[in-house]
């Protein structure tokens, strides 16, 4: 079972490393569409203009939101529905004009599909939840195998490279557990989460209560709702609502009671920072103001907390480059426990 895991985790280790810096091996791989050259000084494109390019291009399609251009992707991202496929389009910030869309297959989702879910689709994102809870088992244990006793504790933090090589494997295992436990437990605790949202959701409502978000609602009336024609209005009324704030995403309605959703934000969206946004809801039959959201004046309780940072905390996405690196190079610590575990077994049990 140790080699099998051992082999579990070399695997997720270094997948993750790379999966670090998935944003950028995307700008790299496919510049076209995610970094296009903009002449400085230049406004980003009218909704109106994104949506009737995207009509032209896709005429038999429903559209269902538009993301504005951030600071890691520099053109407007859409999601529409054709023949029942999900298609996402990139459009010129400046222009409006299609541009492509993201392959659906790549070595980059190759990569994604490897450490979300083992290349097997939902029975492989299952084994992936199974193997990360028994992750959190070994990692408890390990630190209880670890344990020196009282006086000896601080000496296990450090490595004697003086002894003989076996000791220094031994010393080498436990230092880097110790001093990565919680960084190592967040990664495999975070892991169960991804594969199992529901459930571990209803575990940490059950100790840290989480707050029930409420969708406002449209008035369902008889007639067509509006269409995505209303959407520069909308977006319009939106900017004199909010003045000084930047469109970042727009949601249209799912369903026959669901809003049309304008997200806004004062500093930039697309960001872990939400605290700037504002999300403003329309009634999709008439278009009036149902309700306006602030996040800064949303109290968050110490369940939202929690499920908030786990997913930038587990891909090091909340603090810049820096931490991505550190991220990427502490993520090979999981290979390094692998190597030197099955070294130690090899030792202590085979010879």
């Amino acid at each position: 079972m140790g080699l099998v895991a051992a082999a579990y985790v070399c695997l997720i280790g270094v997948t993750g490393a790379a999966l670090v810096f998935r944003p950028e091996m995307q700008r790299a791989a496919f510049a076209g569409i995610f970094d296009p050259r903009r002449p400085p000084g230049t406004a980003d494109a009218p909704a109106g203009d994104i949506v009737s390019k995207l009509q032209a291009a896709y005429p038999h399609s429903q559209l269902l939101g538009i993301d504005y251009p951030t600071a890691r992707r520099g053109t407007y991202l859409s999601y529409l529905v054709q023949s029942n496929q999900l298609v996402t389009a990139y459009s010129d910030p400046v222009s409006g004009a299609v541009i492509g869309e993201l392959p659906k297959r790549s070595w980059i989702t190759r990569l994604q599909d490897l450490h979300f879910d083992l290349l097997a689709g939902r029975t492989g994102r299952a084994v992936n939840g199974a193997a990360a809870f028994a992750l959190v088992v070994m990692f408890a244990t390990g630190l209880v195998i670890w344990w020196p006793g009282v006086t000896r504790w601080t000496r296990a933090f450090f490595v004697d490279f003086s002894k003989p090589w076996p000791r220094i494997v031994w010393e080498v295992h436990g230092a880097v557990g110790v001093w990565l436990f919680a960084l190592l437990m967040l990664w495999a605790v975070s892991g169960v989460e991804f594969a199992f949202p529901r459930q571990f959701r209803r575990a940490v409502n059950a100790v840290l209560p989480l707050t029930v978000a409420r969708t406002p609602e449209s008035m369902p009336r008889a007639g067509a709702g509006l269409t995505v024609d209303a959407l520069p209005g909308l977006v319009a009324e939106a900017h004199q609502l909010v003045p000084g704030a930047k469109m970042g995403r727009i949601v249209m309605p799912s369903t026959p009671t669901a809003p049309i959703q304008l997200l806004m934000a004062y500093k930039d969206h697309g960001d872990f920072d939400r605290s700037d946004e504002v999300m403003l809801y329309f009634d999709q039959y008439s278009g009036h103001l149902i309700e306006r959201q602030d996040t800064a004046l949303v109290a968050m309780s110490a369940g939202d907390q929690l499920m908030k940072w786990m997913g930038p905390l587990h891909v090091g996405s909340f603090a810049g480059l820096g931490v991505k690196i550190l991220w990427a190079v502490l993520a090979l610590s999981f290979p390094l426990l692998a190597v030197t575990g099955i070294v130690m077994w090899w030792r202590r049990v085979v010879s």
